[in-house]
């Protein structure tokens, strides 16, 4: 019986593994970072219309949106070993009601994101912990809405 040379069997292998392609993680996280970049806009210009809790939910907002700007810029950072950029719309003209059915809108879209990219095999858990803020974000955002008058 053959004795498996485990130096030659290793170079195989990763030949091997260089050749599967590989999923193209930081795909999509560019439309994210502009997202999240703007929603913070739009929470920060909308606090200043409001006072008392609702000010109060906004600013968190804002914060909190701020954070996870960061957090997927420093994701796709280490994925790309560049930095991303990052381009900004104005915050659109319109009735606050408006503006937060539209911020609901997309922030239940990015939490699809987030959810999905949960099981990424370096990033999940940071991902998950961005989904569980982005759920946070819809209650705040219907309370806000419930609350107006």
């Amino acid at each position: 019986m053959e004795t498996i040379d485990s130096a030659k069997a290793a170079r195989v292998w990763q030949k091997v593994q260089a050749n599967i392609p590989q999923p193209n993680r930081e795909q999509g996280l560019p439309e994210l970072l502009t997202q999240q970049w703007n929603d913070a806009a739009t929470y920060l210009r909308l606090s200043r219309l409001f006072q008392g809790r609702q000010n109060a939910l906004l600013r968190r907002l804002f914060e909190e949106e701020q954070a996870q700007t960061a957090c997927i810029k420093g994701i796709y950072t280490l994925l790309t070993g560049n930095r991303p950029k990052i381009a900004a719309t104005p915050v659109p003209q319109e009735p606050p009601e408006l503006i937060l059915r539209k911020c609901y809108g997309r922030e239940m879209r990015c939490l699809a994101q987030y959810e999905q990219r949960s099981s990424d095999p370096e990033y999940g858990p940071v991902f998950a912990r961005l989904a569980v803020q982005k759920r946070d974000h819809c209650r705040m955002i219907l309370e806000l809405l419930g609350n107006m008058k």
